[in-house]
């Protein structure tokens, strides 16, 4: 799965979006990995759309999508990950209006909402279907944050499932 093209795919489907709220969206070049497209797109499209949603008012939004191989140090540090295997880390980070890094693990959870649901809309399954599908591809996501200040989110996935 070409995550470029995913990315790319994503940002058309944001388009309008983007442009209302002046969003700033910068990518670097992203992998190929063995991983399910349609999954792949859920995952993304989650993860900006929440990036858009959960901007601040009157501030630029601006997302900013990394990715580089995980180094071998770095995989040490995950005891879920195989040594065998190579991985890439991606990251997702906003300028928005953040979390409290205590809720961290919670925003996984089904219908596990941070914030005023009449607000901001949404029923808290977005972050859930992004945790399993890093789940079913063998995959580690995590999120950090700050109030008023953005979020972060780091997935690292497998470039080959076997």
């Amino acid at each position: 799965t070409n995550l470029n093209q995913i990315m790319q795919d994503i940002l058309v489907d944001f388009e309008l979006l983007i442009s209302e709220k002046g969003a700033i969206v910068e990518t670097t070049d992203l992998p190929e990995i063995e991983a399910h497209a349609l999954q792949m797109n859920q995952l993304f499209f989650n993860l900006i759309g929440n990036a858009l949603k959960f901007s601040k008012r009157n501030t630029t939004p601006v997302i900013v999508v990394r990715a580089q191989k995980l180094t071998d140090e770095r995989k040490a540090g995950f005891e879920k990950l195989q040594k065998e295997k190579d991985y890439v880390e991606i990251t997702v980070e906003d300028n928005g209006i953040g979390f409290n890094q205590e809720y961290a693990k919670k925003i996984f959870t089904v219908f596990q909402r941070l914030n005023d649901r009449s607000m901001y809309g949404g029923y808290g399954i977005g972050l859930v279907i992004c945790k399993k599908t890093v789940d079913i591809h063998s995959g580690i996501i995590y999120a950090e944050g700050k109030p008023k200040e953005g979020a972060k989110f780091t997935i690292i996935l497998p470039y080959q499932q076997k």
